[in-house]
């Protein structure tokens, strides 16, 4: 199903960012690791499956901030040895959401009042070594683990509205008997065997190091990493109703990854922008109205 809904934001003026010291700081940590595997590449690989593991926390304070002290509920939610910070606006119908990679809940916080006034419960969590939450490292398995536990715990789900590598899990996790009526996708990677490519890509790794990197991850996760870890292969099996959204100018995820999750999925539907990129689209209107009227009006 092909939902009504576009947009296209071309008109829009989106200032290229001014070079920022992370980028000095990634350039570096390139460098140094093809120097590193020079000298031993079994500690290299030992260096990327690190990184690989390793969230970076959002820098803080948030734009969104303020609204945790607001929150109408603050849980204290225990995941093994680790505490994660749960909070809740509203009451009716719960809207999970589900953060990427280095992110963290309040990157939601644009959704939070217009899903109150509109009469929803609004759902935010930090998953393992994210955000508030603690822990160092974290992976995939463990974040789908942690969105089926807080889906749970905070159910019936009405929708789950996840962003980037937060997709794959938000799937996994509905494919494996979370219940939910709807789904939301923002940037959603085709697989992680493709966020595991880019990875390498970004680390300047040689199709050696990498194969080394893929070989460890079968060993760590077993060899069915890779298909359990598909979305484009999971989104045939998920039964909810749900929009997908993508960017032209999404640097991290291409939208040809997203486009295939988008043509798999049989009830979903498709709202394409253009020079948001991976981040912007999280709280600029062109996304967060129309889907926002997308979940208030999937009933």
């Amino acid at each position: 199903m092909n939902l009504p809904i576009s947009t296209d934001t071309t008109t829009l003026a989106v200032p290229q960012p001014a070079p920022k010291a992370r980028d000095f700081q990634h350039r570096a940590l390139k460098l140094g690791l093809q120097l590193y595997a020079r000298m031993s590449r079994d500690g290299a690989a030992r260096l990327v499956e690190r990184l690989a593991f390793t969230p970076q926390r959002l820098p803080m304070p948030s734009r969104y901030e303020y609204l945790l002290d607001e929150a109408d509920s603050h849980t204290q939610f225990h995941h093994g040895s680790h505490t994660l910070p749960v909070y809740s606006w509203g009451e009716g119908p719960t809207v999970l959401a589900v953060h990427g990679w280095s992110g963290a809940g309040i990157q939601f916080g644009a959704y939070v009042k217009p899903l109150v006034k509109a009469g929803y419960r609004v759902v935010l969590f930090d998953a393992p070594a994210h955000g508030r939450a603690q822990g160092q490292r974290t992976d995939l398995y463990e974040m789908t683990e942690v969105v089926s536990r807080v889906g749970q715990q905070f159910g019936p789900i009405h929708a789950l509205l996840a962003h980037s590598l937060g997709c794959i899990a938000a799937g996994r996790a509905l494919v494996d008997g979370l219940p939910a009526r709807h789904l939301v996708m923002l940037a959603p990677p085709a697989s992680l065997s493709e966020v595991v490519n880019g990875l390498g890509a970004q680390l300047g790794l040689t199709d050696t190091a990498l194969a080394e990197h893929r070989r460890r991850m079968e060993q760590r996760f077993g060899a069915t990493v890779w298909e359990r870890l598909a979305l484009e292969d999971l989104a045939p099996r998920l039964r909810q109703r749900g929009l997908v959204v993508i960017d032209g100018a999404d640097t991290l995820v291409p939208e040809s990854d997203s486009a295939r999750v988008y043509h798999n999925w049989p009830d979903a539907g498709l709202l394409r922008t253009q020079g948001l990129g991976h981040y912007r689209m999280l709280s600029h209107p062109t996304v967060v109205e129309p889907v926002i009227e997308y979940l208030t009006g999937a009933i």
